[in-house]
C-alpha cells in the first residue's frame, strides 16, 4: 500500500474505518447490538447498540490501533484493509430494496413498514 492509495479517500482515515466496519457488519447479517456482542467475546469489553452506533456514525470515535486489530479479527479481514474504502457490492451497492437481502454481499436491505 502506498500513500497515495491511503490518500485517494476524502474521508477522515476514522470515517473511512468506520463506514468500513459499517460495510462488515452488515454482511455478516449482525444487528449493531449482536456486533457489540461478538466485540466483547473479541476484546473483553461490553459494547452496546449504542456505543456501536457511534462506531459507524462519520466523526464518531477515533480508532485506535488495538481497536482496528480487535475489528479486522472479528470481521477476518487484514487490518490494512480497514484502512481504505472496502468496494461496495457490485451487485447492490450495499443498498438492497427494502425487504430483500443481496443475494451477492448478505446485506439486508431496510425493513419494510
Amino acid at each position: 500500500m502506498t500513500e497515495q492509495t491511503l490518500a485517494a479517500s476524502p474521508l477522515p482515515l476514522a470515517d473511512v474505518i468506520s463506514a468500513n466496519v459499517r460495510i462488515l457488519r452488515r454482511r455478516k447479517r449482525w444487528t449493531q447490538e449482536q456486533a457489540g456482542q461478538e466485540w466483547e467475546t473479541v476484546t473483553g469489553r461490553a459494547v452496546s447498540a449504542q456505543t456501536w452506533y457511534a462506531l459507524e456514525r462519520p466523526g464518531g470515535r477515533a480508532w485506535t490501533a488495538d481497536d482496528i486489530e480487535a475489528a479486522a479479527y472479528l470481521f477476518d479481514v487484514e487490518p490494512v484493509a480497514l484502512l481504505v474504502p472496502l468496494d461496495t457490492c457490485t451487485q447492490c451497492d450495499d443498498q438492497p430494496p427494502a425487504g430483500f437481502i443481496c443475494a451477492a454481499c448478505g446485506v439486508e436491505g431496510p425493513r419494510k413498514a
